[in-house]
Protein backbone atom coordinates (compact mmCIF):
# COMPACT_ATOMS: atom_id res chain seq x y z
CA UNK A 1 0.00 0.00 0.00
CA UNK A 2 1.36 3.63 -0.49
CA UNK A 3 1.61 6.42 1.99
CA UNK A 4 -1.20 7.65 2.74
CA UNK A 5 0.29 11.12 1.63
CA UNK A 6 -0.14 9.38 -2.20
CA UNK A 7 -3.54 8.66 -1.73
CA UNK A 8 -5.34 11.43 -2.87
CA UNK A 9 -3.27 11.22 -6.22
CA UNK A 10 -4.57 9.37 -8.37
CA UNK A 11 -1.91 9.03 -10.87
CA UNK A 12 -0.03 7.82 -8.03
CA UNK A 13 -2.62 5.23 -7.00
CA UNK A 14 -2.65 4.04 -10.62
CA UNK A 15 1.31 3.49 -10.71
CA UNK A 16 1.31 1.77 -8.01
CA UNK A 17 -1.42 -0.59 -8.61
CA UNK A 18 0.49 -1.40 -12.57
CA UNK A 19 4.09 -1.49 -10.24
CA UNK A 20 2.37 -4.51 -8.38
CA UNK A 21 0.68 -5.84 -11.34
CA UNK A 22 3.82 -5.61 -13.10
CA UNK A 23 6.27 -7.23 -10.81
CA UNK A 24 3.29 -9.88 -10.05
CA UNK A 25 3.86 -11.15 -13.86
CA UNK A 26 0.54 -10.09 -15.23
CA UNK A 27 0.65 -8.19 -18.22
CA UNK A 28 -1.83 -6.25 -20.61
CA UNK A 29 -2.06 -6.02 -24.33
CA UNK A 30 -1.96 -2.28 -26.04
CA UNK A 31 -5.70 -2.50 -26.65
CA UNK A 32 -7.22 -1.83 -23.22
CA UNK A 33 -9.98 -0.07 -22.44
CA UNK A 34 -11.30 2.36 -19.81
CA UNK A 35 -13.39 0.54 -17.19
CA UNK A 36 -13.52 3.96 -14.75
CA UNK A 37 -15.62 1.63 -11.98
CA UNK A 38 -12.98 -1.16 -11.50
CA UNK A 39 -12.52 -2.58 -8.33
CA UNK A 40 -8.53 -3.03 -7.82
Amino acid sequence: MPDLKLCTDNAAMIASSGYYNYISGKRSNLDLNAIPNLKL
